[in-house]
């Protein structure tokens, strides 16, 4: 984020009071501090912890085949990722995941060949639900999170890039007790979702940014990578067995990541659950 310059100007010839005056720059040092110190967020100390920030996963394509030509592969649900109900409306297809110290939950769907990073715009969507007190309230630990594992194009092996789901860096800002839509992929948001910092770690250059990174970001950086592309992504839970916040059951509904949004149990295959 940046701060607007400001401008208190006009062509009328009233003149500020004093006391109005250092109400005016106190409020503008107030803002600039703030700004500051968004651009300087401190990373938690979960980063870098992630249970699966190092995975390879993709789905078997042999089971997540589209029903029809241009419908796109299925979600696979990995581990303790299952189908489920709405708790709100039983008559809505979701998924959930009791998270706990030895389970985990993925559900992922590969990409088209050769999908980009600036195709994925307005198409990385998710709705959750966390029960709150005195179950689940928080997206604490990196989880939920949705990763792109992303292979740069340049033989340096895939990584991950991670989106932190809620409303601020890092997953703050989680709404508990209802269900929530967040999207992800927005030019116009300002909203530092994404860690981008496996593939600054690995040499890669960070165009203006590295945890803390917006949507408009994320896709300049992959533009200084042209052969890059998206292999697979999803929405990853994880981080209980390090973070009690992170524990207890959780909701996802209208996952959509690329050409395919997860919308009743038709769009999902269940595979491996070890």
């Amino acid at each position: 984020m940046s701060l607007n310059e400001s401008c208190i100007c006009g062509r009328s010839h009233t003149r500020l009071s004093s006391p109005l005056l250092a109400a005016v720059v106190t409020t503008l040092l107030a803002l600039t501090i703030l700004s500051t110190n968004a651009n300087a967020q401190t990373a938690p100390s979960w980063v870098g912890n992630l249970l699966s920030e190092n995975s390879t996963i993709t789905a078997d394509p042999t089971l997540t085949a589209p029903e029809a030509q241009g419908l796109g592969l299925k979600f696979e649900l990995l581990y303790s990722m299952m189908n489920d109900q709405d708790p709100l409306n039983t008559d809505n297809d979701v998924i959930s995941l009791v998270a706990t110290p030895t389970t985990i939950g993925v559900a992922v769907r590969n990409m088209l060949p050769g999908a980009t990073v600036a195709s994925l715009t307005d198409q990385i969507n998710l709705k959750y639900y966390l029960p709150g007190f005195p179950d689940r309230s928080t997206c604490n630990g990196g989880s939920p999170r949705i990763q792109l594992y992303i292979d740069p194009g340049d033989g340096s092996g895939p990584r991950n890039a991670f989106g932190y789901v809620g409303h601020a860096a890092f997953g703050a800002g989680c709404i508990a007790s209802k269900w929530d839509f967040v999207d992800l992929s927005n030019l116009a948001d300002a909203t530092p979702y994404w860690d981008l910092s496996q593939f600054v770690a690995s040499g890669h250059p960070a165009a203006v940014c590295n945890m803390t990174c917006t949507w408009t970001q994320v896709v300049a950086f992959f533009a200084t990578l042209p052969n890059s592309h998206v292999l697979s992504g999803g929405v990853y839970d994880d981080s209980c067995s390090f973070d009690a916040l992170a524990c207890g059951k959780a909701y996802y509904d209208l996952l959509t990541v690329e050409n395919r949004t997860l919308t009743n149990k038709q769009d999902t295959v269940q595979g491996p659950t070890q």
